[in-house]
């Protein structure tokens, strides 16, 4: 092959390549990507009550609280009341904790007035001394944190009863829990049930 025609071939690319970059310059206009991205963020589904949502979507902006996702108790779960607030035992609905948030498991000091739990339920004991309204937000959380139901650990109308193994293996995970919280961790955090069992019987490995 001739030197000639390679020397020309190469002459060529450069002065393409020039060419290119210099119309491509020319062409430019200074923050028309910008403009197009603040663009697309604007008409994102995110960012306004006036953007386009899918049918029966709530929302975004709402105050309304969430729905409960804990889900009915058993037909044949014993009544259980509570203020608006999901106090527990008292008038009126029950509201859950999300399965991270396990309630205090620390008796109430003894000068306290306030109804325990052993004057209210049958066979209370290592949660003894807890106010009575906060015992049924404390087994909301243990149901949602393992993904079970009532019935796992207790006997089906026959609530105190201590039939069950899973309810003794339970009151050894509440009695883990309290150690943790008050000997171990301190004042780091706080763990629950769901920090290790993470809505499952038994923890993931």
């Amino acid at each position: 092959m001739n030197k000639q025609y390679v020397a020309y071939g190469i002459v060529g690319v450069l002065i393409g390549l020039f060419l290119g970059f210099t119309v491509a310059n020319m062409s430019y206009t200074p923050g028309s990507s910008t403009q197009a991205a603040r663009k697309g963020e604007t008409e994102s589904v995110n960012s306004g009550r006036d953007s386009q949502l899918p049918a029966n979507h709530p929302d975004i902006n709402s105050a309304e609280p969430k729905p409960d996702s804990a889900g009915p108790l058993p037909a044949d779960h014993p009544p259980v009341t509570g203020d608006s607030s999901g106090a527990g035992a008292g008038s009126g609905a029950v509201a859950t904790s999300a399965p991270s948030e396990l309630p205090s498991l620390d008796p109430l000091p003894s000068s306290s007035k306030e109804k325990r739990t052993e004057q209210e339920y049958k066979n209370i004991q290592l949660l003894s001394g807890l106010p009575a309204e906060r015992l049924m937000k404390v087994m909301f959380a243990f149901k949602d944190s393992l993904g079970v139901d009532c019935t796992f650990c207790h006997v089906k109308d026959q609530w105190e009863k201590d039939d069950k193994q899973n309810k003794q293996t339970a009151r050894k995970m509440i009695k883990m829990t309290r150690d943790l919280n008050n000997i171990y961790v301190g004042g780091i955090g706080r763990v629950s049930c769901f920090t290790c069992h993470r809505g499952q019987q038994r923890p993931p490995a």
